[in-house]
């Protein structure tokens, strides 16, 4: 069976392979970065203890991207906490009362830079779907099966082999708009960033132009 040539690889003629002044150089660079960055992991926030008003209790936030999609979502809450919100005040969530997810719907911006000779960093740009649901005692707030539109901005970083120890971090920023998402709007404000201590996982960013 005959051999695909690198040109064939790529997308072009072995004519062009021969004459690199015809390649679209940017398109090819752009090809090249799509498979160059993925990750996931759980990164590890401490919320306002009920009692003591204290960041001691912890929340698991759950992250994965690549190319072509990311989310960050936390499924439960072990502990209760209270929850500062924007337009609501302070909020007692109950243990096992709260749920979050963000689903990437489109990814308008992939860029990669290098930072320094070990970190590597990330930022997408895009448009999400959001639900969120808070249970209190006797109501509950939001809908996990109902979402809401909004934009977000990620920045990842790779610090090297070793995930959070090694530098590796994920911050997830929304833009909520009190039209297109009221709900998280109300809860977390016009912009909110989603990060912590990550705990676990890795980040692997490849700068495809070094």
């Amino acid at each position: 069976m005959m051999g695909l040539s690198a040109a064939a690889l790529i997308g072009c003629s072995d004519d062009d392979a021969a004459h690199p002044s015809r390649l679209d150089l940017q398109v090819l660079v752009s090809r090249l970065s799509y498979n160059t960055a993925s990750g996931g992991g759980v990164n590890l926030k401490m919320m306002p203890d009920p009692e003591t008003g204290q960041p001691t209790v912890p929340l698991s936030e759950v992250f994965s991207f690549d190319r072509n999609h990311a989310f960050c979502r936390v499924d439960t809450n072990p502990q209760a906490f209270v929850m500062p919100t924007f337009a609501m005040g302070e909020v007692l969530i109950e243990a096992f009362s709260f749920y979050m997810a963000m689903d990437v719907t489109a990814v308008d911006q992939w860029e990669i830079e290098t930072i320094d000779a070990t970190t590597t960093r990330l930022v997408m740009r895009g448009g999400l779907d959001c639900a969120t649901e808070v249970g209190q005692a006797n109501s509950k707030i939001g809908d996990r099966n109902a979402s809401e539109h909004s934009t977000y901005l990620i920045e990842a970083i790779d610090g090297g082999r070793g995930g959070g120890a090694a530098g590796d971090s994920f911050a997830f920023t929304t833009f909520f708009d009190p039209e297109e998402a009221p709900l998280n709007h109300g809860i977390f404000g016009p912009e909110f960033t989603f990060t912590g201590e990550m705990v676990s996982g890795e980040v692997t960013i490849l700068n495809p132009r070094t």
